[in-house]
Order: structure tokens, then sequence, then C-alpha cells
């Protein structure tokens, strides 16, 4: 068990888990923000880690689960990124340039999320 901070995350078992826990919700509506700071990424996970990442995602999608990503850029982020995020969430994700910024977008993406059903 990983009780040090270090570069490991496995972000589609991280979604799976939640989303098992999510399903045990009586909540009609349920969402699950999932905050990043890159892609996917744990020793031996790399190659395989946006593709699971994504298929996590669109299991929780099928079980009524909307996942959103909220991207914490450490300034401007690169194209290569940018299609990443796009190839794992699709449109429903949020790329925040500076962690001071964040409320900034979060306010406006829990109004949409809580009053309007993506």
């Amino acid at each position: 068990m990983q009780l040090e901070p270090q570069e490991d995350n496995r972000d589609g078992l991280a979604i799976r888990l939640m989303t098992e826990e999510l399903q045990k919700r009586n909540e009609k509506q349920k969402f699950l923000l999932v905050f990043s700071d890159g892609e996917p990424a744990a020793f031996g996970y790399d190659q395989n880690g946006i593709v699971d990442t994504h298929e996590a995602v669109i299991e929780a999608r099928k079980l009524g689960i909307e996942v959103v990503n909220v991207f914490l850029a450490n300034g401007m982020i690169t194209e290569s990124q940018q299609k990443t995020i796009e190839n794992i969430y699709g449109h429903y994700h949020v790329i925040v340039p500076n962690v001071e910024q964040l409320p900034t977008f979060l306010a406006p993406l829990l109004k949409k999320l809580l009053l309007y059903k993506l």
C-alpha cells in the first residue's frame, strides 16, 4: 500500500471504485468530478492508462454517472495534453490554467451540473 505521495496514479481504477460507491446511492442525478494534473501514469500502466481510464469513464456513463475531468494545469497546456484529455473524457472536461483559478472555473461547472444535468 502506497502511503507516501508519489507519481503513481491509476485513474481508471479510481473511477471504477467511485462508480461502485455511487451506484449504492439513491440519488437520481450522479456525477463524478475527476481532478487531474496530467495523463494517468503508474509503474507498468503508462501504455494502457489512457485506454483504461477512457473505458472506466464509458462504463460509469453507461450506469448513469456523468464523469467530468477538472484538469489542473500549471500554466499553459500542450496540444498533446489537450487531445489526451479530450480522448479520455470527450467534451466533459474543464481546464484550469492555475490552481488559484479553481474557484472561478469550478463554480460555473457545479452550477451547470446541479441545475441543468449535462
